[in-house]
């Protein structure tokens, strides 16, 4: 049961934006180790164990690439794990090499869940009547992603061979496009006054949870930049990883863990609530 969902567009808009720029801005291995699990465990749960499982796997994966690749790269360091020949392997290049796959895979991770939630139509209610253009082409764009992968599943079922599957994926994708400009043309799209206010399919009131979400994540990011930012908690990779925290940086932590977690513990309430109102039924 996807509670969050059903909160207003732009509360779900504020959330991830929060998300995004808090993992870009702070760069700190246990607040991206929060980001992943956060990111994973939510996507786990909008897709389900059997089939969100490998993005997941893969997206892991994508950690100790981006590690591996950059302790190849990058000989900067003291801790020396191997030699290559005559360049070094060090700890301190793994470790960051890591640390930027983790935000890597969080932010995929993220944008995955955003695609479930933050749907097309969610997207013209927020964006449509100031930037319809804009508006437009970005739900169509997170709608262009899941259609290849179902087209391209469809086409390995029916098609073993791998020759001929990008082809075909373009042509198809053309095909829908060309499709959806003449119903787009012949549904009278673009021909009212730029004026007039558009509707939107997707009728969505404030209400006071709303602002009461709102009111959650202002005073969560809030909090926690400004905790974080005034703690002394530092993190240095390079010549050699060191790591300090004190009891102010502890607490930007919990903060930053009841921020990222908030999806899913909406969505875990509404499924008890329910769970509770079918047992007594």
């Amino acid at each position: 049961m996807n509670g969050f969902s059903k909160y207003h567009p732009a509360v779900i808009f504020i959330y991830f934006v929060a998300v995004t720029v808090i993992m870009i801005f702070v760069f700190d291995p246990v607040l991206l180790g929060i980001a992943l699990l956060s990111q994973s465990a939510l996507y786990l749960y909008l897709k389900g164990m059997s089939e969100g499982m490998g993005f997941v796997g893969k997206c892991l994966g994508m950690v100790v690439i981006c590690g591996g690749i950059n302790a190849l790269v990058n000989h900067r360091g003291v801790t020396v794990l191997c030699w290559m020949g005559e360049l070094p392997v060090t700890a301190e290049c793994l470790f960051y090499g890591c640390m930027t796959g983790t935000l890597l895979a969080a932010s995929l991770l993220m944008f995955g869940c955003c695609s479930q939630i933050m749907t097309s139509e969610k997207i013209l209610c927020l964006f449509g009547n100031r930037l319809p253009h804009a508006s437009l082409l970005f739900s169509m764009a997170l709608r262009l992603i899941p259609k290849i992968r179902r087209d391209y599943k469809k086409i390995r079922e029916n098609h073993k061979l791998q020759s001929g599957i990008l082809t075909t994926l373009v042509g198809l994708a053309l095909e829908d496009s060309l499709e959806m400009g003449t119903a787009m043309r012949d549904r009278g799209y673009g021909t009212q006054p730029e004026r007039k206010r558009r509707t939107s399919i997707y009728a969505r009131g404030f209400k006071e949870r709303d602002l009461a979400l709102i009111v959650y994540l202002f005073f969560t990011v809030s909090a926690g930049v400004g905790m974080y930012a005034c703690s002394q908690t530092r993190f240095l990779a390079f010549p050699y990883i060191e790591y300090s925290r004190d009891g102010m940086g502890t607490g930007a932590y919990v903060l930053f863990v009841l921020l990222f977690f908030i999806p899913l513990g909406i969505n875990i309430r509404e499924e008890l609530r329910w769970k509770h109102i079918v047992s007594k039924i």
